[in-house]
């Protein structure tokens, strides 16, 4: 019984001993808002000039209708669940195109 209750304070103090030196490390290491400002600015500059570059094409997307498991029958591979790379700059492609013609 006093092993149990040991344990139970010995993991909240841990807890909570993990959680002041995160606020501690967040607290140093603040920036200001001005720096913030700065920082998404820039990193929404460098987003916006990457996606100018898109070398896909309307001709390299080809679209058709079929059923779920047509699709899966014909198109089932083994590997990883996840998209590539590839995979995803064609999605985000699609994606513009899609809101385009909205």
């Amino acid at each position: 019984m006093a092993l149990n209750a040991f344990f139970i304070v010995g993991t909240t103090l841990a807890i909570l001993a993990l959680a002041v030196g995160v606020l501690f490390a967040l607290m140093v290491s603040r920036r200001s808002v001005s720096d913030w400002q700065n920082h998404l600015t820039a990193a929404t500059r460098q987003w916006k000039e990457r996606g100018n570059d898109d070398d896909l094409s309307d001709e390299d997307i080809h679209l058709k209708r079929a059923s779920l498991v047509t699709v899966m029958q014909q198109e089932a591979r083994e590997g990883s669940a996840y998209f590539t790379a590839d995979e995803l700059r064609a999605l985000d492609h699609l994606r513009k195109k899609d809101d385009a013609a909205q």
